[in-house]
């Protein structure tokens, strides 16, 4: 289990008063020996305590020291005293005398010391930092250690490292401690050993309980066996009411979730995933469903929450545990159930949506069918050698059977059908919801005022005893969404398989395993979202503790269970067998095709259809690359860049400052030590009413990835002389991958390095030279066919200036483009031949309604036959 929350900040504080620091020598380490003196005068309560509170504390012994201040102006004791390395340590007796032992191989790193390193590469990019650290200790070259820290980090001073295997002893470290100046974030790290009696994190504590009571069982959940079995996993057909409210992909995402016990959906930036999980979760409790929804970040879990409350209105259902103070929320909801306080209840008219609903199938199908005829007779009447029966399909379908005129009126009403149902499944939707919750607590009242009874203890403890004896699921039909931090669970529900009918765990890439397999646990079907491409957990566990686990319990070697380098979405894409189980968001909302489009066919192999790609778009500024002649100090700082962008800031918020809608602003830079500088300029440059106006966050991938702003500054920070280390770092594909993708309308790229001087196989080169050389249009087909040209030719008659023809959007080639004022009109050309000649599909026309652009259906025969009408009803359509 991953103890990412071990956090010890200063071992001298009266937070451990059993601490103890070796005088002379470390021996434990440096000589290897199994066990040495322990002349600690308090042996006998540390003993005591171990032995009172052996599941909350744990005795550790720690060694390489980081001593420093830390910045916090409202704490009492600033003083930093924080072991890098701990090793699990136990006491012995022997003929009277204490002695101590550790266990070498199953050691924790403090996760506190290592938040202080400013790396070359990244403060944050843990994973290949950790990984040749934990090798040099695990090899045992501690010497060696401190060779690889003065190459790695940039705010640490190693040279007493030197006097390795003497250590400082308690009163050498007090006496550094109690000078008055320190540099603020610059660490000193020296050799010193002790022991300190630490309680264990509650995060990691809560998930092995969970775990332990899982190994209990001696079998894997339902989903989990039909996952790491191989085993058949089709639960059956399912149709929703959503359809028309979701893309293709979306929809089958959907689908999946109600199809099979296990599913995965793959969620580029910008693809719509959140309003996938929410639709997924709205249609669960449609059907009188219990949701879990889960995540490694509270960020990722509050933007769900947002989206539920605001967009589906279901703020009285659902439970967001990963809110402050949550229990308070939760009491006030339940208080209101017991005394009969709601709103009053509407009936469902069931009837009125069922007639929506057929209306608009029968409508669509007789769309498709007349569609077909026309393709058919096209395809006759441009062919000079029929046969006989030809001919008379031709005469048939042109004379006696004509339908032509039929198409716009079908069209035009299930365009109107279409709109009066999205309308309506949002009502429809919520008085459904409410209809389920109201029927079910008739039946639940006894198990709803029990658990209040429970929130409203004063103890934890008794907290879970009440929880025992309520039936959750009591609990679960009244208040049927949950909400929370994978390290949670332990702590508000209880342990019991398939308790929710479905769980969702978003940004699966940051899941660890362990974590998200008690989530799993408690549901009857698990759909896992993540992508891949995009930034990934970091594992605190070394190698040799996973191979020595691997070993006790005889497990396999198998890849996928490899844990410090595999995530939960990682372990479900090596499992699932049946690639229907996998879907693919691929339809891009947030960016413009400059914005995204390297990203695309880089990471995604230019699978992702960019929605925001109409002239209106394309033809404004969104892509600006900056060299700015900065360079890269020692520190890591490259001030030109940071100064620039501040300035660019200002002159934004002057811009905007009479404007009621100000853009959110986003500053990403893939070195921490950049992020801490541009933080510093903006906290001395803007005031606080100015920083939340305008959403301004800055901070490195890690910490931006689930998040996006309106306009994003991208500083790359290196120069034409930093070291390679630094290039290795900001071309790693999925920091790169997150950074360029967070700006919805605007990004500008700085940098201090210039393109003839970089790599021309790396990330950033081929980057630079993407924003250099982007042409949108090279994708549009140039081929005019005589249709379109007359088409054209009366509308430029009629004074339509902007037309475009064979124009991309979305992944498709639309016929003609047409823009009036704001608003943007697609004609698509039917049944004449050539590259235009086949209709679109009733799904991307959806499609291109969601993203403002109307469609008008112009078919050849129909243009020909009744010119006047045809012209007519066009000029209509584009003049509305």
């Amino acid at each position: 289990m991953d103890n990412k929350e071990f956090i010890l900040q200063n071992i001298l504080s009266s937070k451990y008063p059993y601490k103890w620091f070796a005088n002379d020598k470390e021996e434990l380490l440096h000589k290897e020996l199994p066990i040495i003196p322990y002349p600690n005068k308090k042996y006998g309560e540390i003993n005591k305590e171990l032995e009172l509170y052996n599941l909350e504390k744990q005795l550790f012994y720690g060694c390489y020291f980081i001593l420093g201040k830390a910045n916090n102006p409202i704490a009492k004791d600033n003083r930093i005293c924080a072991p890098l390395f701990l090793f699990p340590a136990e006491l012995e007796i022997n003929e009277g005398l204490s002695f101590l032992r550790i266990d070498r191989s199953n050691y924790e790193i403090n996760r506190y010391a290592l938040q202080l390193l400013e790396l070359q590469d990244d403060e944050v990019d843990k994973g290949d930092f950790l990984k040749e650290l934990t090798r040099r200790l695990e090899a045992g070259n501690l010497i060696g250690i401190k060779s690889f820290l003065d190459r790695s980090t940039l705010n640490l001073d190693t040279e007493d490292l030197l006097l390795f295997p003497t250590v400082w002893n308690a009163a050498k470290i007090r006496k550094y401690l109690s000078k008055e100046n320190f540099n603020d974030n610059i660490y000193k790290i020296v050799p010193a050993a002790g022991t300190a009696l630490v309680e264990k994190s509650e995060a990691s504590l809560r998930i092995l309980n969970d775990l332990e009571k899982m190994a209990k069982h001696e079998r894997f959940s339902e989903n989990l066996e039909k996952l790491l079995n191989d085993k058949r996993d089709l639960l059956g057909s399912y149709q929703s009411i959503y359809k028309n409210r979701l893309n293709s992909e979306q929809y089958v995402a959907l689908k999946n979730a109600n199809k099979f016990s296990n599913s995965v959906i793959i969620g580029p930036p910008g693809t719509g995933k959140s309003y996938t999980i929410n639709s997924i979760v709205v249609d669960a409790l449609m059907n009188n469903n219990s949701v879990l929804v889960v995540s490694k970040t509270k960020q990722a879990v509050e933007v769900i929450r947002e989206m539920l409350e605001d967009d589906f209105k279901l703020k009285d259902y659902l439970i967001h545990t990963s809110g402050f103070n949550y229990k308070v929320s939760l009491k006030s909801k339940i208080r209101k159930y017991l005394s009969g306080v709601s709103g009053r209840k509407r009936g469902v008219n069931l009837e009125k949506f069922d007639y929506l609903i057929r209306q608009l199938e029968r409508l669509e199908s007789e769309f498709e069918e007349l569609i077909e005829q026309e393709l058919r007779l096209s395809n006759l009447s441009f062919n000079d050698d029929l046969n006989l029966w030809q001919k008379w399909e031709k005469f048939y379908l042109s004379k006696i059977s004509y339908k032509g005129e039929k198409l716009l009126p079908t069209f035009d009403k299930m365009n109107t059908v279409f709109n009066d149902l999205e309308k309506e499944i949002s009502v429809f939707s919520r008085h459904k919801i409410a209809s389920n919750i109201t029927k079910s607590s008739i039946h639940y009242r006894k198990d709803i005022s029990k658990f209040y009874d429970a929130l409203d203890s004063s103890s934890f403890s008794v907290y879970k005893r009440i929880l025992e004896d309520i039936d959750q699921s009591s609990v679960l039909k009244v208040f049927p969404v949950w909400l929370a931090n994978l390290s949670d669970l332990n702590s508000i529900l209880p342990l019991e398989e398939n308790l929710f009918d479905l769980v969702l765990i978003d940004e699966a890439t940051q899941c660890d395993i362990a974590s998200a397999l008690p989530a799993i646990f408690r549901a009857k079907r698990a759909v896992i979202i993540g992508d891949p491409n995009q930034l990934r957990h970091y594992s605190f566990v070394s190698r040799a503790q996973q191979i020595e686990l691997q070993q006790q319990y005889n497990l396999p070697e198998d890849a996928s269970l490899d844990y410090r380098n595999r995530s939960i979405l990682d372990l479900y894409l090596s499992k699932i067998q049946d690639q229907h189980q996998i879907t693919f968001l691929r339809e891009h909302f947030r960016s413009t095709p400059s914005l995204v489009e390297f990203s695309n066919q880089k990471f995604y192999n230019g699978q992702l259809e960019v929605l925001k790609s109409t002239p209106d778009h394309i033809n404004e500024n969104q892509l600006d690359y900056f060299e700015v002649d900065g360079t890269r100090n020692e520190r890591g700082v490259n001030t030109r860049e940071a100064e620039f962008i501040i300035e660019r800031l200002k002159a934004i918020v002057t811009k905007y400052k009479g404007s009621d809608k100000k853009p959110s602003l986003g500053i990403i830079s893939p070195f921490n030590s950049q992020v801490i500088y541009i933080k510093n300029l903006i906290r001395d440059t803007f005031d606080i009413n100015e920083i939340k106006k305008y959403k301004l966050f800055c901070d490195t991938p890690y910490n931006f990835q689930g998040s996006e702003r309106e306009i994003i500054f991208l500083s790359f920070c290196v120069c034409n002389e930093s070291h390679h280390s630094a290039f290795i770092h900001l071309n790693k594909p999925e920091v790169f991958n997150v950074a360029i993708t967070r700006a919805r309308s605007y990004q500008a790229i700085v940098t201090s390095v210039e393109l003839s001087k970089l790599n021309q196989n790396s990330l950033l080169f081929e980057y630079l030279n993407f924003i250099k050389n982007f042409d949108h249009e090279s994708s549009r087909i140039e081929e005019h066919d005589s249709f379109q040209r007359e088409v054209v030719s009366f509308l430029e008659k009629k004074d339509f200036k902007k037309i475009e023809c064979g124009y991309p959007v979305a992944g498709c080639i639309l016929d003609i483009l047409i823009t009036n004022g704001s608003k943007n009109y697609f004609i698509d050309l039917i049944g004449y031949p050539g590259s235009f000649e086949k209709a679109f599909s009733l799904e991307r026309y959806k499609t291109l309604a969601r993203i403002g652009i109307r469609c008008f259906p112009l078919h050849y025969s129909f243009w020909k036959r009744k010119p006047h009408i045809a012209q007519r009803s066009l000029l209509s359509f584009v003049k509305n």
